[in-house]
Formats: structure tokens, C-alpha cells, sequence
């Protein structure tokens, strides 16, 4: 179980990456260490039984350190459910494993062994799917093979950690609604899985099982995905959409879904981009945050619950050095400090207002 609160006093954190999940956010520091808040997947003691469709209703807005082990390289928090990289390249899994995925059952705050991994350096974890890359550049995946979701051809429904053998050497892995994207080392993108809203970029709407190339004429740098919609970065800084678009979430103005990949228009070179459940947050070079998509609880930040359609930079907010969406809200790396909004529920923004629509600092980093 998550470490007492008590025993949280430090002169200063410094902070090396921040991820965010249904309701906990999570942030790896440079000692190795993970504090988080919110509800199942944050480390913090939670009754056995979770309502994972629910807010936890946890006031208490401190974070805590994740249990042992007490050094990670990596760490990535998915639905109610987190993944992290020991500092000896094991994988760990903690929170609400729905369904028995992967052979882990039950709900547990306590970081447990996943079987079958050895040499990771990066994990994904997404609702029912998870993934890790090994310092080779192989993926392993596990969980439900709900279209195909795995990637490769597995006898179970729910299965163990397994190699996708034909993928090229991989640097990066998106997980969304049963569908995963993978980036290889040498800058393509591959996609497999569900294929509703033309979220796999393939120009159609049909499911794929393993891993088919997405037809793209440049390099990419970095990918994310929401539930149904795709974010990439190519390495000129130019931002590409994808995906279920019926909250504008795709940037593709109206349209409710693009199945090939579309060119989203900023006013500077972005050097990264994150994606929730609805919407899309981008990071300019120069610290700007850029939001659009679904608004419901004030995760755009911009002070009301109106979808944009378009990239909308926040006001008054700059200097940022790193950003992640989980599903309704918002966290970000700026100098001195770490700020949230949009949905807090579950204390996962820390002691802030349950719907926080503008940025709100909640722990001082250096």
C-alpha cells in the first residue's frame, strides 16, 4: 500500500515526468520515487471494493509514495490502474485490475511482479491493454484481445504478456479504447485493434489484429491517443489528428471523424501533445499549453465547460516544461511548481475545487 502521508516531508521534490489516468496522477522524481493522488492506481489505501465507473470521493488532497519497490525509471497510469519500471527493468502493476487482465486479480495498492517481462525500459498501461518496451525495442502486451487489441494472435481472451514478433524496433507505445499505436525507432507509426472512428489512420473503418503501417511522408517524434483519437508530432514540430472528431477533438473542424491522418494548424513549432478521454492538450516550444475537445469538467482550463473545436491557447499560462491528460484532467511540470485542473473528484489535483477550471499549483517542485 501507498507510504503514509506523514512521512512526506521533504525540503523540495524534484520532479522528472508527470502522468495522469482516470482519476490519480502520478509523478516520478528524480530520486526514483512516485507520489500519487486520486482514487485506484495512485497508491493510496482504497476499500477493496471500487466502483471504477465512480469518483472515490477522497478529500484528503496529500500524495503519497508508492510502495516498493522504492526506485522506478518509469511509471505510467491508465484506468484506475498504474505501471511502473523497477530501477533493476522489472514491471510492476498496482490499483484495480479489472476482469483478472493479465492474470492479475483483484484490487491492490501494493506494486505486484508482472510475470513474463524482463529488460523494460517503458510502460503503457490503458483500461483492459497493457504494453512494454524492452531495452531491444520489443513490445510485449497483455490483457483482453478485444479486436485484436494485442496485436498479436493469442488463443486467450484474457491474455499473459506476450511478444508482437513482427513489429520493427519500437520506442513508443499509445493505448486507447482496444486499439494501440506503436512508434518504431526509426520514426514510423503502426496501428492495430478497434477501428470505429478511423482512429488506426488507415483510411478505413475496419479492425485490424496486428500491426499495419500508417502511410505517412514524414517523420514523427511522438504519438498519444484518447479513448478514439490520435495525436502525433512530427520531428518539424507540426501536429497531426486523427480519430473520432465529434467534439472537435481531432482538430478536423466539423467532421465527425477523420480516418487518415490531417494536419492541425498552430501558430508555433509544439513539441509535444497529450490526449484524454475527449479533448487535446498541446505544448508549444516556447511553454504555451494549446487545449481543445470535450470541456465537461473545466480540463481545458480555460475558465468554462465550452468545447473548443480548435487549438485555444490557456491565457496567463507559460513556462510550462511538461503536460499529461488523464481522463478529465489535467497536470503540468512549470518552474517551482506542479499545476492541475479539470476534474478532482478523487483528489487527484490535490486540495483544489471538484471541477478546477483554470491552472492551480499543488506541489512545489524544483
Amino acid at each position: 500500500m501507498g507510504n503514509s502521508t506523514q512521512e512526506l516531508q521533504k525540503d523540495a521534490f524534484q520532479a522528472l515526468a508527470i502522468s495522469a489516468g482516470k482519476d490519480q496522477t502520478l509523478v516520478l522524481l528524480k530520486s526514483g520515487e512516485i507520489l500519487g493522488w486520486g482514487g485506484a492506481g495512485s497508491g493510496r489505501t482504497i476499500s477493496p471494493y471500487v466502483d471504477i465507473c465512480s469518483s472515490q470521493n477522497n478529500a484528503d488532497g496529500r500524495p503519497v509514495f508508492i510502495g516498493k519497490p522504492n526506485q522506478y525509471l518509469a511509471n505510467s497510469a491508465g484506468y484506475g490502474v498504474s505501471l511502473g519500471v523497477s530501477a533493476d527493468h522489472q514491471v510492476f502493476i498496482w490499483g484495480f485490475c479489472q476482469a483478472n487482465v493479465g492474470g492479475n486479480s483483484g484490487f491492490t495498492e501494493e506494486p505486484t511482479l508482472v510475470d513474463g517481462i524482463t529488460n523494460a525500459i517503458k510502460v503503457v498501461a490503458g483500461q483492459f491493454l497493457y504494453a512494454a518496451i524492452d531495452q531491444a525495442g520489443k513490445v510485449s502486451t497483455w490483457g483482453l484481445n478485444t479486436d485484436g487489441g494485442l496485436g498479436r494472435n493469442s488463443p486467450q481472451v484474457n491474455a499473459s504478456p506476450g511478444l508482437i514478433a513482427k513489429l520493427p524496433e519500437t520506442q513508443d507505445v499509445a493505448i486507447g479504447d482496444n486499439f494501440m499505436l506503436a512508434l518504431t525507432k526509426d520514426q514510423k507509426l503502426y496501428a492495430w485493434g478497434s477501428n470505429s472512428a478511423g482512429q488506426l489512420g488507415l483510411g478505413h473503418l475496419k479492425t485490424v489484429t496486428t500491426p499495419e503501417l500508417i502511410a505517412l511522408p514524414i517523420k514523427i517524434n511522438s504519438i498519444v491517443t484518447g479513448s478514439t483519437h490520435v495525436l502525433a508530432v512530427s520531428a518539424e514540430g507540426k501536429v497531426y489528428g486523427w480519430g473520432s472528431n465529434h467534439f472537435g477533438q481531432s482538430g478536423g473542424g466539423s467532421r465527425s471523424y477523420l480516418d487518415r491522418p490531417q494536419l492541425i494548424p498552430f501558430p508555433e513549432k509544439i513539441t509535444s501533445v497529450s490526449a484524454g478521454m475527449h479533448y487535446s492538450i498541446a505544448l508549444s516550444a516556447s511553454g504555451k499549453v494549446y487545449v481543445w475537445g470535450w470541456n465537461g469538467f473545466g480540463q481545458l482550463g480555460l475558465g468554462d465547460l465550452k468545447f473548443r473545436n480548435a487549438p485555444t491557447p490557456i491565457p496567463n499560462l507559460s513556462g510550462i516544461k511538461a503536460i499529461a491528460a488523464g481522463d478529465a484532467h489535467v497536470v503540468a511540470i512549470a518552474k517551482g511548481q506542479i499545476l492541475g485542473w479539470g476534474c478532482n473528484d478523487s483528489g487527484q489535483l490535490g486540495k483544489a475545487v471538484l471541477k478546477q477550471m483554470t491552472p492551480n499549483a499543488f506541489l512545489a517542485v524544483t
